[in-house]
Protein backbone atom coordinates (compact mmCIF):
# COMPACT_ATOMS: atom_id res chain seq x y z
CA UNK A 1 0.00 0.00 0.00
CA UNK A 2 0.92 3.65 -0.47
CA UNK A 3 0.25 6.76 0.18
CA UNK A 4 -1.02 9.71 -1.84
CA UNK A 5 -0.61 13.56 -1.59
CA UNK A 6 -3.36 15.63 -3.14
CA UNK A 7 -2.94 19.15 -3.59
CA UNK A 8 -6.26 20.84 -2.14
CA UNK A 9 -6.29 23.68 -4.53
CA UNK A 10 -6.35 21.59 -7.37
CA UNK A 11 -7.37 18.25 -6.58
CA UNK A 12 -4.33 16.78 -8.33
CA UNK A 13 -2.28 13.83 -6.77
CA UNK A 14 1.26 15.72 -5.43
CA UNK A 15 2.67 12.06 -5.58
CA UNK A 16 2.61 8.35 -3.98
CA UNK A 17 4.76 7.68 -0.55
CA UNK A 18 5.27 3.59 -0.13
CA UNK A 19 4.15 2.14 3.17
CA UNK A 20 6.96 0.53 5.70
CA UNK A 21 6.20 -2.98 5.68
CA UNK A 22 6.80 -4.74 9.28
CA UNK A 23 10.44 -5.14 8.40
CA UNK A 24 11.33 -1.92 8.03
CA UNK A 25 9.32 -0.85 11.10
CA UNK A 26 11.48 -3.33 13.27
CA UNK A 27 14.50 -1.61 11.88
CA UNK A 28 13.63 2.26 12.28
CA UNK A 29 11.80 0.93 16.11
CA UNK A 30 15.69 -0.78 16.77
CA UNK A 31 17.39 2.85 15.18
CA UNK A 32 15.91 5.38 17.61
CA UNK A 33 16.57 2.86 20.15
CA UNK A 34 20.46 2.24 19.65
CA UNK A 35 20.66 5.67 18.98
CA UNK A 36 19.53 6.73 22.36
CA UNK A 37 21.84 4.59 23.63
CA UNK A 38 24.15 7.34 22.72
CA UNK A 39 21.81 10.29 22.59
CA UNK A 40 20.95 10.25 25.99
CA UNK A 41 24.38 9.94 27.25
CA UNK A 42 25.67 13.09 25.11
CA UNK A 43 26.61 16.09 26.67
CA UNK A 44 24.35 18.86 26.75
CA UNK A 45 26.75 21.22 24.93
CA UNK A 46 25.78 18.27 22.22
CA UNK A 47 22.82 18.62 22.17
CA UNK A 48 22.46 22.40 22.05
CA UNK A 49 24.04 22.67 19.23
CA UNK A 50 22.61 20.25 17.14
CA UNK A 51 19.56 22.63 18.41
CA UNK A 52 21.29 25.27 16.92
CA UNK A 53 22.03 24.24 13.53
CA UNK A 54 18.96 22.63 13.38
CA UNK A 55 17.72 26.27 13.52
CA UNK A 56 19.94 27.35 10.64
CA UNK A 57 19.24 24.51 8.85
CA UNK A 58 15.66 25.66 8.92
CA UNK A 59 15.94 28.98 8.28
CA UNK A 60 18.35 28.22 4.95
CA UNK A 61 15.28 26.25 3.82
CA UNK A 62 12.43 28.30 4.61
CA UNK A 63 11.27 28.64 0.97
CA UNK A 64 11.91 25.02 0.20
CA UNK A 65 9.51 23.51 3.06
CA UNK A 66 6.93 26.81 2.84
CA UNK A 67 6.10 25.65 -0.71
CA UNK A 68 5.77 22.08 0.41
CA UNK A 69 3.07 22.70 3.23
CA UNK A 70 1.29 24.63 1.06
CA UNK A 71 1.01 22.17 -1.49
CA UNK A 72 0.59 19.38 0.47
CA UNK A 73 -2.11 21.22 3.28
CA UNK A 74 -3.26 24.59 1.53
CA UNK A 75 -1.84 27.02 4.01
CA UNK A 76 -1.37 30.31 2.59
CA UNK A 77 2.18 30.74 1.90
CA UNK A 78 2.96 33.86 3.87
CA UNK A 79 1.57 31.62 6.65
CA UNK A 80 3.61 28.56 5.72
CA UNK A 81 6.87 30.86 5.88
CA UNK A 82 6.18 31.69 9.29
CA UNK A 83 5.21 28.11 10.63
CA UNK A 84 8.79 27.17 9.05
CA UNK A 85 10.69 30.43 10.98
CA UNK A 86 8.47 29.69 14.12
CA UNK A 87 9.51 26.02 14.37
CA UNK A 88 13.43 27.53 13.83
CA UNK A 89 12.88 30.01 16.71
CA UNK A 90 11.49 27.51 18.76
CA UNK A 91 14.84 25.44 17.99
CA UNK A 92 16.73 28.66 18.99
CA UNK A 93 15.21 29.08 21.93
CA UNK A 94 15.72 25.78 23.64
CA UNK A 95 19.34 25.84 21.95
CA UNK A 96 19.62 28.84 24.37
CA UNK A 97 17.54 28.97 26.95
CA UNK A 98 16.51 24.90 27.74
CA UNK A 99 19.70 24.18 29.80
CA UNK A 100 17.84 26.15 32.84
CA UNK A 101 14.58 24.47 32.26
CA UNK A 102 15.91 20.73 32.89
CA UNK A 103 19.38 21.56 35.08
CA UNK A 104 19.04 19.78 38.81
CA UNK A 105 17.14 20.83 41.50
CA UNK A 106 17.75 20.82 45.10
CA UNK A 107 15.32 20.34 47.26
CA UNK A 108 15.22 22.89 50.48
CA UNK A 109 15.94 21.45 53.84
CA UNK A 110 17.03 18.19 52.57
CA UNK A 111 20.56 16.31 50.87
CA UNK A 112 18.21 16.02 48.13
CA UNK A 113 17.82 17.09 44.41
CA UNK A 114 16.21 16.33 41.47
CA UNK A 115 17.51 15.51 37.95
CA UNK A 116 15.61 15.69 34.39
CA UNK A 117 16.92 12.76 32.66
CA UNK A 118 15.63 11.06 29.44
CA UNK A 119 13.35 7.84 29.33
CA UNK A 120 14.17 6.33 25.55
CA UNK A 121 12.01 6.97 22.23
CA UNK A 122 8.94 8.30 22.09
CA UNK A 123 6.14 7.66 19.85
CA UNK A 124 4.43 10.94 18.12
CA UNK A 125 1.55 10.29 15.74
CA UNK A 126 1.05 13.82 14.30
CA UNK A 127 -1.43 15.77 12.63
CA UNK A 128 -1.61 17.48 9.12
CA UNK A 129 -2.75 20.93 10.12
CA UNK A 130 1.23 22.16 11.48
CA UNK A 131 3.07 19.35 9.90
CA UNK A 132 6.02 21.63 10.86
CA UNK A 133 5.57 23.40 13.87
CA UNK A 134 3.21 20.43 15.71
CA UNK A 135 6.23 18.21 15.12
CA UNK A 136 9.25 20.05 15.64
CA UNK A 137 7.49 21.63 19.10
CA UNK A 138 7.11 18.16 20.77
CA UNK A 139 10.66 16.71 18.84
CA UNK A 140 12.50 20.10 19.72
CA UNK A 141 11.87 19.80 24.05
CA UNK A 142 11.88 16.12 24.09
CA UNK A 143 15.62 15.71 22.43
CA UNK A 144 17.14 18.17 24.33
CA UNK A 145 16.37 15.92 27.37
CA UNK A 146 18.07 12.97 25.51
CA UNK A 147 15.15 11.66 24.35
CA UNK A 148 14.84 9.69 20.45
CA UNK A 149 11.13 9.97 18.39
CA UNK A 150 9.55 7.82 16.25
CA UNK A 151 7.04 9.43 14.06
CA UNK A 152 3.98 8.64 12.43
CA UNK A 153 2.99 11.82 10.45
CA UNK A 154 -0.45 12.50 9.07
CA UNK A 155 -1.00 10.56 5.91
CA UNK A 156 -1.77 13.64 3.67
CA UNK A 157 1.63 15.24 4.31
CA UNK A 158 4.15 12.67 3.77
CA UNK A 159 5.93 15.17 1.80
CA UNK A 160 6.32 17.12 4.84
CA UNK A 161 6.97 13.95 7.16
CA UNK A 162 10.29 13.02 4.99
CA UNK A 163 11.56 16.20 4.91
CA UNK A 164 11.46 17.08 8.74
CA UNK A 165 13.11 13.32 8.88
CA UNK A 166 15.78 14.64 6.44
CA UNK A 167 15.97 18.31 8.38
CA UNK A 168 17.33 16.45 11.67
CA UNK A 169 19.54 14.30 10.20
CA UNK A 170 21.13 17.31 7.98
CA UNK A 171 21.47 19.06 11.50
CA UNK A 172 23.55 16.03 12.87
CA UNK A 173 20.51 13.99 14.64
CA UNK A 174 21.73 10.73 13.40
CA UNK A 175 18.98 8.31 14.44
CA UNK A 176 17.42 10.60 16.60
CA UNK A 177 14.37 10.79 14.86
CA UNK A 178 12.73 7.95 12.25
CA UNK A 179 9.60 8.90 10.15
CA UNK A 180 7.05 5.84 10.10
CA UNK A 181 5.27 5.71 7.11
CA UNK A 182 2.11 3.13 8.41
CA UNK A 183 -1.38 2.98 8.77
CA UNK A 184 -3.38 3.08 12.15
CA UNK A 185 -4.16 0.13 12.47
CA UNK A 186 -0.29 -0.34 13.14
CA UNK A 187 -0.27 1.89 16.22
CA UNK A 188 -0.98 -0.88 18.85
CA UNK A 189 2.23 -2.85 17.98
CA UNK A 190 4.45 -0.11 18.49
CA UNK A 191 2.69 1.69 21.34
CA UNK A 192 3.43 -2.53 22.65
CA UNK A 193 7.29 -2.09 21.71
CA UNK A 194 8.75 -2.33 25.47
CA UNK A 195 11.61 -0.03 23.05
CA UNK A 196 8.81 3.04 23.24
CA UNK A 197 8.34 4.24 26.30
CA UNK A 198 6.05 6.94 25.73
CA UNK A 199 3.50 8.46 23.01
CA UNK A 200 2.18 11.65 22.28
CA UNK A 201 -0.86 12.63 20.33
CA UNK A 202 -2.45 15.58 18.69
CA UNK A 203 -5.47 14.50 16.67
CA UNK A 204 -8.82 14.06 17.39
CA UNK A 205 -10.58 13.28 20.81
CA UNK A 206 -11.42 9.72 19.71
CA UNK A 207 -8.21 8.89 18.13
CA UNK A 208 -5.88 10.57 21.48
CA UNK A 209 -8.47 8.54 23.70
CA UNK A 210 -8.44 5.42 21.85
CA UNK A 211 -4.10 5.66 22.47
CA UNK A 212 -4.82 6.64 25.84
CA UNK A 213 -6.22 3.71 26.36
CA UNK A 214 -3.83 1.50 24.77
CA UNK A 215 -0.56 3.17 26.43
CA UNK A 216 -2.54 2.53 30.00
CA UNK A 217 -3.19 -1.11 29.61
CA UNK A 218 1.42 -1.40 28.86
CA UNK A 219 1.73 1.15 31.65
CA UNK A 220 3.44 4.02 29.87
CA UNK A 221 2.70 7.73 29.65
CA UNK A 222 0.90 9.96 27.24
CA UNK A 223 0.36 13.24 26.40
CA UNK A 224 -2.44 14.52 24.81
CA UNK A 225 -3.14 17.78 22.86
CA UNK A 226 -7.20 17.04 21.41
CA UNK A 227 -8.04 20.09 19.78
CA UNK A 228 -10.79 22.67 21.00
CA UNK A 229 -13.93 24.82 20.50
CA UNK A 230 -11.79 28.13 21.80
CA UNK A 231 -14.52 30.60 23.31
CA UNK A 232 -13.70 34.66 22.63
CA UNK A 233 -15.73 36.68 25.14
CA UNK A 234 -15.88 40.17 24.14
CA UNK A 235 -16.75 42.53 27.29
CA UNK A 236 -19.26 45.95 26.64
CA UNK A 237 -16.38 47.84 28.05
CA UNK A 238 -13.84 46.31 25.15
CA UNK A 239 -12.21 47.62 22.08
CA UNK A 240 -14.26 46.70 19.48
CA UNK A 241 -12.59 47.85 16.54
CA UNK A 242 -9.18 45.29 18.02
CA UNK A 243 -11.64 42.88 19.55
CA UNK A 244 -12.73 42.36 15.50
CA UNK A 245 -9.46 41.90 14.09
CA UNK A 246 -8.30 39.74 16.64
CA UNK A 247 -11.26 37.69 16.03
CA UNK A 248 -10.90 37.55 12.46
CA UNK A 249 -7.12 36.70 12.46
CA UNK A 250 -7.88 33.84 15.01
CA UNK A 251 -10.66 32.77 13.31
CA UNK A 252 -9.28 32.27 10.02
CA UNK A 253 -5.43 31.67 10.60
CA UNK A 254 -4.43 28.90 8.95
CA UNK A 255 -7.29 28.55 7.02
CA UNK A 256 -9.27 28.35 10.18
CA UNK A 257 -7.99 24.87 10.84
CA UNK A 258 -6.31 25.29 14.27
CA UNK A 259 -6.94 23.55 17.59
CA UNK A 260 -6.88 27.09 19.52
CA UNK A 261 -8.74 29.38 16.97
CA UNK A 262 -11.13 31.15 18.28
CA UNK A 263 -14.59 29.53 16.89
CA UNK A 264 -17.29 30.17 19.59
CA UNK A 265 -17.47 34.31 20.00
CA UNK A 266 -19.80 35.05 22.97
CA UNK A 267 -20.43 39.17 22.81
CA UNK A 268 -21.88 41.70 25.42
CA UNK A 269 -25.12 42.59 23.86
CA UNK A 270 -24.30 46.21 24.27
CA UNK A 271 -21.90 46.36 21.42
CA UNK A 272 -23.00 42.92 19.82
CA UNK A 273 -24.84 44.64 16.70
CA UNK A 274 -21.40 46.31 15.88
CA UNK A 275 -19.18 43.67 16.77
CA UNK A 276 -21.10 41.43 14.38
CA UNK A 277 -21.45 43.86 11.22
CA UNK A 278 -17.92 44.64 11.31
CA UNK A 279 -16.50 40.99 11.99
CA UNK A 280 -19.13 39.87 8.92
CA UNK A 281 -17.15 42.72 6.82
CA UNK A 282 -13.86 41.78 7.12
CA UNK A 283 -14.69 38.16 6.69
CA UNK A 284 -16.27 39.20 3.54
CA UNK A 285 -13.00 41.16 2.39
CA UNK A 286 -10.61 37.89 2.93
CA UNK A 287 -9.17 37.31 -0.14
CA UNK A 288 -9.59 33.61 -0.80
CA UNK A 289 -8.36 31.27 -3.53
CA UNK A 290 -4.48 30.12 -4.91
CA UNK A 291 -2.92 29.90 -1.80
CA UNK A 292 1.05 30.12 -3.40
CA UNK A 293 -0.24 34.03 -4.58
CA UNK A 294 1.52 36.30 -1.64
CA UNK A 295 -1.80 38.29 -0.99
CA UNK A 296 -4.35 35.13 -0.11
CA UNK A 297 -5.14 35.14 2.99
CA UNK A 298 -7.77 31.81 3.20
CA UNK A 299 -7.09 28.71 1.56
CA UNK A 300 -8.86 25.58 0.53
CA UNK A 301 -9.66 23.05 3.07
CA UNK A 302 -6.85 20.19 3.80
CA UNK A 303 -8.67 17.47 2.47
CA UNK A 304 -12.25 16.96 0.69
CA UNK A 305 -13.86 15.20 4.02
CA UNK A 306 -13.16 18.35 6.04
CA UNK A 307 -14.32 20.29 3.30
CA UNK A 308 -17.72 17.88 3.28
CA UNK A 309 -18.03 17.91 7.18
CA UNK A 310 -17.36 21.71 7.23
CA UNK A 311 -20.56 21.86 4.90
CA UNK A 312 -22.34 19.40 7.20
CA UNK A 313 -22.19 21.08 9.90
CA UNK A 314 -23.48 24.29 8.33
CA UNK A 315 -26.55 22.50 7.61
CA UNK A 316 -27.11 21.18 10.92
CA UNK A 317 -26.65 24.42 12.81
CA UNK A 318 -29.39 25.96 9.91
CA UNK A 319 -31.61 23.28 10.92
CA UNK A 320 -30.97 23.91 14.49
CA UNK A 321 -31.75 27.83 13.97
CA UNK A 322 -29.28 29.56 13.03
CA UNK A 323 -28.76 32.06 10.92
CA UNK A 324 -26.00 32.46 8.01
CA UNK A 325 -25.00 36.06 7.55
CA UNK A 326 -22.00 35.05 5.24
CA UNK A 327 -20.94 32.30 3.37
CA UNK A 328 -22.01 28.66 4.31
CA UNK A 329 -21.90 26.70 1.09
CA UNK A 330 -18.67 24.66 -0.59
CA UNK A 331 -17.66 26.58 -3.37
CA UNK A 332 -17.35 24.78 -6.66
CA UNK A 333 -13.98 22.70 -7.60
CA UNK A 334 -11.57 22.07 -7.94
CA UNK A 335 -9.92 22.37 -4.78
CA UNK A 336 -11.77 22.44 -1.85
CA UNK A 337 -13.16 26.03 -1.00
CA UNK A 338 -15.14 26.81 1.53
CA UNK A 339 -16.04 30.61 1.93
CA UNK A 340 -16.14 32.46 5.13
CA UNK A 341 -18.99 31.77 7.04
CA UNK A 342 -20.86 33.58 10.11
CA UNK A 343 -23.16 31.98 11.89
CA UNK A 344 -25.79 33.40 14.60
CA UNK A 345 -28.49 32.14 16.46
CA UNK A 346 -26.97 28.69 16.94
CA UNK A 347 -29.06 27.25 20.40
CA UNK A 348 -26.22 26.13 22.24
CA UNK A 349 -28.05 23.55 23.64
CA UNK A 350 -27.73 21.98 20.09
CA UNK A 351 -25.74 18.92 19.14
CA UNK A 352 -23.96 20.39 16.51
CA UNK A 353 -22.46 23.16 18.88
CA UNK A 354 -21.13 20.74 20.99
CA UNK A 355 -18.30 19.93 18.26
CA UNK A 356 -15.31 21.55 17.00
CA UNK A 357 -15.79 23.22 13.87
CA UNK A 358 -12.35 23.14 11.89
CA UNK A 359 -13.20 24.92 9.37
CA UNK A 360 -14.21 28.76 8.16
CA UNK A 361 -17.56 28.96 10.36
CA UNK A 362 -17.75 31.00 12.97
CA UNK A 363 -20.54 31.06 15.63
CA UNK A 364 -21.43 34.24 17.22
CA UNK A 365 -24.12 34.56 20.16
CA UNK A 366 -24.76 37.16 22.41
CA UNK A 367 -24.38 37.42 26.53
CA UNK A 368 -26.10 39.59 29.39
CA UNK A 369 -24.15 39.14 32.32
CA UNK A 370 -20.50 38.06 32.82
CA UNK A 371 -21.92 35.02 34.99
CA UNK A 372 -23.51 34.04 31.66
CA UNK A 373 -20.61 34.50 29.56
CA UNK A 374 -18.31 32.41 31.44
CA UNK A 375 -20.75 29.50 32.04
CA UNK A 376 -21.67 29.66 28.59
CA UNK A 377 -17.68 29.47 27.66
CA UNK A 378 -17.29 26.46 30.03
CA UNK A 379 -20.45 24.75 28.64
CA UNK A 380 -18.25 22.54 26.06
CA UNK A 381 -16.45 19.69 26.55
CA UNK A 382 -13.47 21.03 25.15
CA UNK A 383 -10.63 23.54 27.22
CA UNK A 384 -7.77 24.28 25.09
CA UNK A 385 -7.92 28.01 25.26
CA UNK A 386 -9.74 31.41 25.36
CA UNK A 387 -9.83 34.85 24.68
CA UNK A 388 -10.74 37.47 26.86
CA UNK A 389 -11.26 41.26 25.65
CA UNK A 390 -11.85 44.22 27.57
CA UNK A 391 -10.42 47.67 28.63
CA UNK A 392 -10.34 46.71 32.57
CA UNK A 393 -7.32 44.54 33.15
CA UNK A 394 -8.72 43.62 36.65
CA UNK A 395 -11.80 42.57 35.57
CA UNK A 396 -10.62 40.39 32.24
CA UNK A 397 -8.28 38.44 34.76
CA UNK A 398 -10.86 37.80 37.44
CA UNK A 399 -12.93 36.00 34.42
CA UNK A 400 -10.16 34.44 33.09
CA UNK A 401 -9.58 33.13 36.24
CA UNK A 402 -12.67 31.01 36.13
CA UNK A 403 -13.11 29.71 32.65
CA UNK A 404 -11.84 26.22 32.22
CA UNK A 405 -8.78 26.25 29.77
CA UNK A 406 -5.17 25.56 29.33
CA UNK A 407 -4.48 29.05 28.29
CA UNK A 408 -6.60 32.26 28.65
CA UNK A 409 -5.41 35.49 26.44
CA UNK A 410 -6.53 38.91 27.29
CA UNK A 411 -6.86 41.29 25.01
CA UNK A 412 -5.36 38.89 22.32
CA UNK A 413 -5.79 35.63 20.75
CA UNK A 414 -4.46 32.63 21.67
CA UNK A 415 -1.31 30.98 20.06
CA UNK A 416 1.21 28.60 21.00
CA UNK A 417 5.05 29.88 21.93
CA UNK A 418 8.27 28.12 22.35
CA UNK A 419 8.51 29.86 25.96
CA UNK A 420 5.29 28.74 27.59
CA UNK A 421 3.79 25.47 28.64
CA UNK A 422 0.89 24.58 25.40
CA UNK A 423 -1.85 22.24 26.40
CA UNK A 424 -5.47 21.66 27.79
CA UNK A 425 -7.61 20.42 29.65
CA UNK A 426 -11.03 18.44 29.50
CA UNK A 427 -11.56 16.51 25.81
CA UNK A 428 -8.54 18.95 25.09
CA UNK A 429 -6.19 16.45 26.43
CA UNK A 430 -3.59 16.78 29.06
CA UNK A 431 -0.02 16.95 29.53
CA UNK A 432 2.04 20.28 28.16
CA UNK A 433 3.97 21.14 25.19
CA UNK A 434 6.84 23.69 25.36
CA UNK A 435 8.16 26.07 28.02
CA UNK A 436 10.12 24.51 31.09
CA UNK A 437 7.19 22.81 31.85
CA UNK A 438 7.17 20.66 28.27
CA UNK A 439 10.53 20.61 28.57
CA UNK A 440 10.18 18.55 31.52
CA UNK A 441 7.05 16.55 30.67
CA UNK A 442 8.77 13.42 28.78
CA UNK A 443 11.46 13.15 31.29
CA UNK A 444 12.42 11.17 34.37
CA UNK A 445 12.15 13.74 37.63
CA UNK A 446 15.04 10.93 39.18
CA UNK A 447 15.74 11.92 42.69
CA UNK A 448 19.04 11.94 44.06
CA UNK A 449 19.07 11.31 47.63
CA UNK A 450 22.46 11.81 49.42
CA UNK A 451 22.93 12.63 53.19
CA UNK A 452 25.99 13.94 54.15
CA UNK A 453 28.98 11.85 55.51
CA UNK A 454 29.27 11.87 58.83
Amino acid sequence: MSFESINPTTGESLGTYPEHDAQEVEARIQRVWNGWQRWSLAPLSERTAFLTRLAELLEERVEEYARLITLEMGKPIGEARGEVKKAASGARHFAENGTAYIQSEAIPGTPGRVVYQSIGPILAIMPWNLPFWQVLRFFIPTALVGNTVIVKHAESVQGCALAIEKVVHDAGGSNIYVNLSVQTKVVPSIIADKRVRAVTVTGSVRAGRAVAELAGVHGKKVVLELGGSDPFIVLEDADVAKAVQLGVTSRYSNNAQSCIAAKRFLIAEPIADAFIKAFVKQSAALKMGDPLQADTKLGPQARKDLLDKSARQVRDAVAAGARVLLGGEPLPGPGYFFPPTVLVGLPPDAPVAREEFFGPVALISTFKTEDEAIQRANDSDFGLGATVCSQNAERANAIAARLEAGAVFVNDFVRSDARAPFGGVKASGFGRELGSLGARELANAKLIWEPPTA
